[in-house]
């Protein structure tokens, strides 16, 4: 990240795929993170959000790990019973901001 931001001086906004590349770009940004450049992050992970609540992370965004779970469960309950399972399932995520990262935390 550190090298293509300095070798991309234009760079106005970053989304990584997990938490841990973001606060990597947040590192590289230095005290462009956060005000200049925002930062998004993917996993709603505990050092993402402490990086969403000190405003260094823009934003993540979370999973929901006990709604996958729930909805893996009843999934395999459905095929169990012989039952067809759809082949895609899709599992609504929720965007942390510094106005919600409470809600997470």
């Amino acid at each position: 990240m550190t090298n293509l931001l300095q070798s991309h001086k234009g760079v106005n906004g970053v989304f990584a795929e997990n938490d841990e590349m973001a606060l990597g770009a947040v590192k590289a940004l230095g005290t462009k993170a956060g005000k200049a450049v925002p930062v998004v992050g993917f996993d709603g992970t505990p050092d993402g959000l402490k990086a969403v609540e000190a405003g260094t992370l823009y934003a993540s965004v979370a999973q929901q790990p006990r709604e996958l779970g729930r909805i893996a469960v009843e999934n395999a309950v459905r095929a169990a019973r012989g039952k067809k399972v759809r082949e895609m399932v899709k599992v609504p995520v929720k965007i942390v901001t510094s106005k919600n990262v409470q809600d997470f935390s």
